[in-house]
């Protein structure tokens, strides 16, 4: 009879002849097949010692042949040595992409043999490959994204010795146009404002269009994270799968303290009567989280749900739609209107540095410099704006 083991140390059983076997699981390849090792002894110990022995080679990674991994078996076990470097947000999207884009393609061909031909004929045949949404192609920066998560992968396979050359390093990568913003006008930002009074997401609207905050940083955001008219941005909303999940800012700079004007504090006010209107008439179905812009319970806003009702919002008002991200686009654009230096709103966005900001809005700014030549009556009129919407916040 065999010895039950717990899952991962392998299986010893005795054999007709009284001798022993042995085996472990040394990786799952591509197709989810398990490969194992096995060993034999003539005792039931002596089979558990070599048992051990191969699983501390496992835990090393020195059971795998070099010449016979494929690129699939490769990345699945990059995938886990390098998934504690990053967010479950990361993991999961680089996840995604081995297993509908790189897999079905090259995963089954030996990594060692793996050839510029083949990794060109990856990103054709990507380029061509439709959507599962639709029968629209892929969009080249999906492609891109793609071709980038190999050549990492790659790069790390031959500081391994995997590999004596990076076959992705000789592929020109498909080209990607930047994808212009769109932004609203002063008089479209009006007629929204006028038209979203009375609905739950005036608030959030109102908050977007004068900080600049990105979606993720809007659904996350907590009452606690609003202390004497100044947001301290702690968390980050992020689809995991299909699943809504508070995670940390974005990037080292996404966490930031924003100062909030007169208005945003009375529009805040308002959203939060609201939002105890909507506990008292949930009554028992209400769920405490503390979101400033929760469900009508209470629980995490969806942010594809979120997009729903945005652009239903948009259609209401009869504005011009827009996404939501470039809300963030409007409010940058108006704030390098009314003067605000390139620094004080990199702060603003949460952008790393104040070069991103100005590569990202150069277009905004050099349209400001031309407004720049003043009259003596200009420079003597300290006259504000009449829209608070335009003030310099800074």
């Amino acid at each position: 009879m065999g010895k039950k083991r717990s899952n991962g140390e392998g299986s010893i059983y005795a054999q007709p002849d009284g001798s022993w076997r042995g085996a472990i699981t040394v990786q799952i390849d591509g197709l989810g097949r398990p490969k194992r090792k096995y060993v034999s002894g003539k005792t039931q110990k002596e089979v558990r010692e070599k048992i051990k022995h191969l699983l501390r080679l496992r835990d090393e990674n020195a059971l795998v042949d070099p010449s016979r991994l494929t690129v699939g078996e490769y990345l699945e076990q990059w995938l886990k040595d390098t998934s504690a470097d990053f967010k479950a947000t990361t993991r999961q999207k680089r996840a995604d992409v081995i297993k509908l884009y790189l897999v079905p393609h090259i995963g089954k061909k030996s990594l060692q043999k793996l050839t510029p031909l083949d990794v060109q004929n990856l990103q054709t045949t990507l380029l061509s490959t439709p959507r599962q949404t639709g029968g629209e192609p892929l969009k080249p920066a999906t492609v891109a994204g793609a071709m980038t998560l190999l050549n990492t992968a790659l790069k790390h396979a031959l500081q391994l010795g995997l590999l004596y050359r990076n076959p992705a390093d000789a592929v020109k990568r498909v080209r990607v146009l930047k994808r212009d913003f769109q932004v609203w006008e002063p008089s479209e930002v009006q007629r929204l404002i006028v038209a979203v009074q009375h609905s739950r997401l005036y608030g959030l609207v109102y908050l977007a269009l004068t900080t600049g905050m990105r979606r993720g940083e809007l659904c996350g955001l907590q009452w606690s994270d609003i202390n004497r008219g100044v947001i301290t941005v702690h968390h980050n909303c992020v689809l995991v799968g299909n699943k809504a999940t508070l995670t940390t800012p974005k990037s080292a700079a996404s966490p930031r303290r924003i100062p909030l004007p007169a208005d945003t504090l009375e529009a805040l006010r308002v959203h939060r009567e609201r939002q105890e209107r909507e506990r008292e008439a949930a009554g028992e179905e209400w769920q405490e989280s503390g979101l400033v812009f929760a469900t009508s319970i209470g629980t995490l806003y969806h942010p594809r749900n979120l997009l729903r009702d945005w652009y239903v919002l948009l259609d209401h008002a009869q504005v011009r739609r827009i996404r939501i991200h470039d809300i963030r686009h409007t409010y940058a654009s108006l704030a390098i209107y009314q003067g605000l230096d390139p620094k004080a709103l990199a702060d603003r966005l949460g952008h790393s540095r104040a070069s991103l900001t100005l590569d990202l809005y150069a277009h905004v700014f050099e349209e400001q410099r031309e407004r720049t030549a003043l009259t003596l009556s200009d420079l003597m009129n300290r006259s504000e704006p009449d829209d608070p919407l335009l003030q310099n916040r800074g």
